[in-house]
């Protein structure tokens, strides 16, 4: 979110108007993703965990492209399969354990 926001490499809908979409897209979706990933992970499920809700999320984006809510400004999908996984294999599971 911080990165879509500060340099502005996606518009949702209207990129003048914000609207309920932009607000289910930012404030519930990912955080709905993370928190069931980290209720199902355990040490030996982490990579198939993580390889699911990688595909999930980049469905949701392409789903989100193609249907044309939203609009990628100067931002590749090949970006997000590596920001995806880099959150789900190795962000999420040292914030939980730092948590803990």
């Amino acid at each position: 979110m911080i990165i879509t926001l500060v340099f502005n490499v996606i518009d949702l809908g209207d990129p003048k108007v914000t609207g309920l979409g932009d607000i289910v897209s930012y404030t519930f979706i990912p955080p709905s993703f993370s928190i069931l990933f980290l209720a199902y992970l355990t040490a030996k499920n982490k990579w198939v965990l993580s390889l699911l809700f990688c595909a999930g999320l980049l469905l949701i984006e392409y789903g989100m492209i193609k249907s044309g809510y939203m609009h990628l400004n100067g931002w590749f999908f090949i970006y997000s399969i590596a920001v995806y996984f880099l959150v789900y294999a190795f962000v999420l599971p040292w914030h939980i354990a730092f948590i803990k």
